[in-house]
C-alpha cells in the first residue's frame, strides 16, 4: 500500500501552493475533518480579499462621516480642529489593530514594542488634559471629543495589550520583533527593548518641555508622551523591513492611521509654535523636531501604503531589508 501511496503522489500545483499559504496564514490548516484535502478555490480568494476590501473602505467610510459630524458639531471652524481629528486617527488605527488580532487570532506581524510605547503615550497624554487643558483644542471639540478620542485609543491600547499576553501569546513572533535587542535587553529580556526610545523620551521631556499647563508634573507628562509618540513606530517599521513581505490589511491601517494622527499633530503645532515658545526657550523648537522626526520615520511607508491602496487595495507588500541593499 505505502508502495502505491508514493507512485500516485504528485507534486502541488503552484497554484495549489499558493493557495495553502494562503488558506494558512488566516491560522487554518489545508485538511478536511472527513478526510480529503481542502483546498481554496480561486472564487474563495477572491471572495475573501472582496470582503477584507469592502471592511476596510466602510472603515475609512465611517471614520470620515465621524469627523465630518465632529467638525459640524462641535468645532467652531478653527484651525485647533487639527488636534482633535489627529486623536480621531490614532483611535482608529488602534481599533484596527485590535480588530486585525481578534478576526485573526492571531499577533503575527504586530509589534509588541511599538504597542506597549503606544499605551503609554496615550496614558500620559490623557493623564495631562484630563486635569489640565493647556494642551487642548481651542475649539469647542477640546471639550469632550478630544478627550473621549484620547480615552479610546488608550483603551484599544489596552485592549491590544491584553489580547498580545493573555490570549495570542503564543503567534508572537517574538524573534521578528527584534528591535532593541542587545545589551541589558537582548536574549531573554529583548521584550523590553521599547527602553530604548522610552528612557531617552522621558529624560528628554524632563529637561525640555512646554509649560502651558503651569504644572511641572503634567507638562512633562504631556511632553514624555509626544516624544513617545514620534518614534513609538519604529519598532514596527523595523519589523516590517527587517521581514519583508505582505503586510495585512488592518495593520497597514493601523501604522498609516497613526502616522497620519503625527502628520496632523505636526501642522497644528506648527500653527501654534508661538504658544510653545511664549517664554523663549528651546522647548517649541524640540516639540517641532520631534514631530518631524516623527513624519521622516513614516515617510517610507506612506509610499508603499499609497502603491498597496493604488493596486485595489490589497495586502501591503513591503520589500525586506535584504531587497533594499
Amino acid at each position: 500500500m505505502y508502495a502505491t501511496y508514493t507512485t500516485t503522489y504528485e507534486q502541488p500545483t503552484t497554484q495549489q501552493s499558493y493557495n495553502n499559504n494562503f488558506y494558512e496564514s488566516k491560522g487554518h490548516t489545508n485538511s478536511s475533518n472527513f478526510g480529503g484535502s481542502s483546498i481554496m478555490s480561486n472564487d474563495s480568494i477572491k471572495t475573501i480579499k472582496a470582503t477584507t476590501r469592502t471592511v476596510g473602505i466602510g472603515a475609512w467610510m465611517l471614520l470620515g462621516t465621524v469627523v465630518l459630524g465632529a467638525y459640524h458639531m462641535c468645532s467652531d471652524g478653527d484651525f485647533s480642529f487639527l488636534m482633535t481629528l489627529s486623536s480621531m486617527c490614532s483611535a482608529f488605527g488602534m481599533i484596527m489593530l485590535c480588530l486585525q488580532v481578534a478576526t485573526s487570532q492571531s499577533f503575527a506581524g504586530i509589534s509588541l514594542k511599538s504597542l506597549q510605547l503606544q499605551a503609554g503615550t496615550f496614558f500620559f497624554r490623557f493623564l495631562s488634559t484630563l486635569f489640565h487643558d493647556g494642551y487642548l483644542p481651542l475649539d469647542s471639540s477640546g471639550d469632550f471629543i478630544y478627550r473621549f478620542a484620547e480615552f479610546s485609543a488608550l483603551a484599544a491600547a489596552c485592549g491590544g495589550l491584553y489580547m498580545a499576553y493573555a490570549k495570542f501569546n503564543r503567534t508572537y513572533e517574538k524573534e521578528k520583533d527584534s528591535f532593541g535587542n542587545f545589551g541589558p535587553t537582548g536574549g531573554d529580556r529583548s521584550i523590553y527593548g521599547a527602553v530604548w526610545l522610552a528612557a531617552p523620551a522621558l529624560l528628554l521631556a524632563l529637561f525640555v518641555h512646554p509649560s502651558l499647563n503651569n504644572s511641572l508634573w503634567s507638562d512633562v507628562a504631556w511632553t514624555f508622551a509626544l516624544y513617545t509618540d514620534a518614534v513609538a513606530v519604529a519598532p514596527q517599521l523595523f519589523m516590517f523591513f527587517k521581514s519583508g513581505g505582505s503586510v495585512a490589511k488592518y495593520t497597514s491601517h493601523y501604522v498609516f492611521a497613526l502616522g497620519f494622527g503625527r502628520v496632523l499633530q505636526l501642522g497644528f503645532w506648527a500653527f501654534s509654535y508661538h504658544e510653545l515658545s511664549h517664554d523663549g526657550g528651546f522647548a517649541g523648537m524640540f516639540v517641532m523636531l520631534a514631530q518631524l522626526v516623527g513624519a521622516v520615520l513614516m515617510a517610507d511607508y506612506f509610499y508603499y501604503y499609497a502603491k498597496s491602496q493604488q493596486k485595489g487595495g490589497g495586502d501591503m507588500i513591503l520589500p525586506s531589508a535584504a531587497d533594499m541593499v
